[in-house]
């Protein structure tokens, strides 16, 4: 029975050992990670994104710097799928610098969209599903991956 005790206790202490390892270095690229999606009311929703940045250059620092959410919204009606141009909607965000969150292989956390982009004016006519993808910009122009919404219904 010592035995197996021990046994027990050296695989405790290697898995915790095994927990507290450093964790791998952040690309310079930044990575999105879809979180959560909730329509709050008919004409917004509010979408959560988990990020990471290696150079922690993620955010605009002033009016110069460009929109660095860049999101495309896609609708579907009878099966077919459509963008609804960028013309009709201004639908890029602007996420400021992120602070107070580095880690010692550049920076994580979360961003929060409340998304108004699903109005009426937008769409006149009954509107199937549709959904919404985007990705970030990071000041050195590093493009994340692309990220989307699950398909809900626009009404």
């Amino acid at each position: 029975m010592k035995y197996l005790t021990k046994i027990g206790i050296g695989f405790s202490l290697a898995l915790s050992l095994a927990a507290c390892r450093d964790d791998d270095e952040f690309s310079e690229v930044p990575e999105l990670f879809f979180r959560d999606f909730q329509k709050t009311t008919s004409t917004t929703a509010v979408w959560s994104l988990g990020f990471t940045d290696g150079d922690g250059d993620i955010g605009v620092r002033n009016d110069d710097d460009r929109d660095n959410f860049i999101v495309t919204i896609h609708r579907i009606d009878n099966g077919v799928e459509s963008i609804i141009p960028d013309s009709i909607v201004d639908s890029d965000y602007r996420i400021p610098v992120v602070k107070n969150i580095p880690t010692s292989n550049g920076i994580e956390g979360e961003f929060k969209f409340t998304l108004e982009t699903l109005s009426y004016k937008l769409f006149p006519e009954p509107v199937d599903s549709m959904y919404i993808s985007g990705f970030v910009r990071d000041r050195a122009n590093n493009e994340s991956n692309v990220v989307r919404t699950p398909v809900f219904t626009a009404n």
